[in-house]
């Protein structure tokens, strides 16, 4: 099987995976892998994520020149920006989570460090300011806080989630949606505690936290 054929699967099975987990409804939701420096391989549009089949996948140029007779999702433009600033991301995903797009239309990003496992792998998630889906402005905002966060909320929108392939992707959007599922419920229950510089600190010695997901004070 050939790398492509390879991909356009995965591509289906993790649409699956977001689709059953209540991440985006409808045909709600996009997400790509880059195939080579020169094509990226990225959902179509107007399908639904838990239908579709690997021939429904678009190919398009960096450019976003089509490749193929499928229609991309109307977002490539976001997809496109991302690719074009950080060689290191091959995939990226881009859901409406209900936990976490609650956030964003409250206007709350996560900043705060909560709980060791956000801290590690993770680290703050932004909120993005609200601009127009599909636009060029929208591409540009989130690309840009891509330089220093694997995942953002985008105001009003959804989330948006990078990795260096899907699955990294796929684990990065499950997580953040089960943190601010879980700060939610805190909220409910009382004051919430976060962790203080010295504990950030012993749980940046333990570990091999890279350094954008480090807090600065």
């Amino acid at each position: 099987m050939t790398r492509e054929r390879k991909l356009r699967r995965l591509l289906c099975e993790i649409g699956k995976k977001v689709y059953a987990s209540g991440y985006v409804a409808a045909n709600d939701g996009n997400h790509s892998v880059r195939l080579n420096s020169d094509m990226i391989l990225i959902t179509p549009t107007n399908v639904s994520k838990g239908a579709m089949t690997p021939k429904m996948i678009a190919k398009i140029s960096p450019s976003g020149i089509s490749r193929d007779k499928n229609q991309p999702t109307s977002e490539y433009r976001l997809h496109l920006a991302i690719y074009k600033q950080w060689n290191w991301i091959n995939a990226i995903i881009h859901t409406h989570p209900p936990y976490a797009t609650a956030w964003a239309i409250t206007g709350q990003g996560l900043s705060a460090p909560i709980l060791p496992e956000a801290v590690l792998t993770i680290g703050q998630i932004p909120l993005v300011r609200y601009e127009s889906p599909a636009t060029q402005e929208l591409a540009d905002l989130v690309a840009a806080a891509i330089k220093e966060h694997d995942v953002v909320i985008m105001q009003n929108h959804g989330l948006v989630a990078v990795g260096r392939d899907l699955m990294d992707a796929f684990y990065k959007t499950e997580r953040a949606e089960h943190i601010f599922r879980i700060m939610t419920i805190a909220k409910q229950l009382g004051e919430i505690r976060h962790l203080n510089p010295a504990e950030i600190e012993e749980l940046y010695r333990l570990y091999n936290v890279p350094e954008r997901y480090r807090i600065n004070y």
